[in-house]
């Protein structure tokens, strides 16, 4: 029964989503915490967000803040986003990951980001850099830095994996310059 429904909320125009699933998001969207995620994931309508340009944004400022409930979405439904909607998230994720790198991390460790969804995180950057290669080796050098400031022993490997991502990165744009 919950498939059909999150099937039937996958096809909601966001005039036809029930109003109990957009009082919910709202509430989310609002204000991100735990007991707000819970309530989503528990009504069966967390796939609502993903219907409207509108509560992708919401969720994407949210994420970018700083807010660990809104990332924590962001990251557990990474896998239903495509295109620009994709990228977006992942852009969010990455500034993220500025503030808390060691709860980005964990999100890789217990396997809610893959390794590929870790590497694109931290090395897609905002549009607003594309033309400005100084302005992204200083992004990417800041992330680095906060990848190497986390020592927990538990996050060594993810910690290698976004080192190899950042270095990459960075070594690409110094060879295009």
């Amino acid at each position: 029964m919950l498939g059909v429904l999150l099937s039937a909320a996958d096809s909601y125009s966001e005039q036809d989503i029930p109003s109990g699933c957009q009082s919910t998001v709202r509430t989310f969207l609002s204000a991100p915490d735990g007991a707000k995620l819970l309530a989503l994931d528990e009504s069966g309508c967390s796939t609502v967000i993903r219907s409207s340009t509108d509560n992708l944004n919401r969720l994407n400022q949210s994420v970018e803040a700083g807010n660990q409930w809104a990332a924590q979405y962001s990251a557990e439904h990474i896998k239903d986003l495509d295109g620009g909607n994709l990228e977006d998230a992942l852009i969010a994720l990455g500034q993220f990951s500025n503030r808390d790198m060691t709860r980005f991390l964990l999100f890789a460790k217990d396997g809610v980001l893959s390794e590929r969804e870790l590497s694109d995180a931290l090395t897609m950057l905002p549009l607003s850099l594309s033309d400005n290669p100084d302005a992204q080796l200083k992004v990417l050098n800041q992330r680095r830095s906060k990848v190497v400031s986390v020592t927990r022993k538990d996050l060594l490997q993810q910690r290698r994996q976004a080192l190899a991502a950042i270095d990459g990165f960075i070594s690409e744009i110094r060879s295009n310059r």
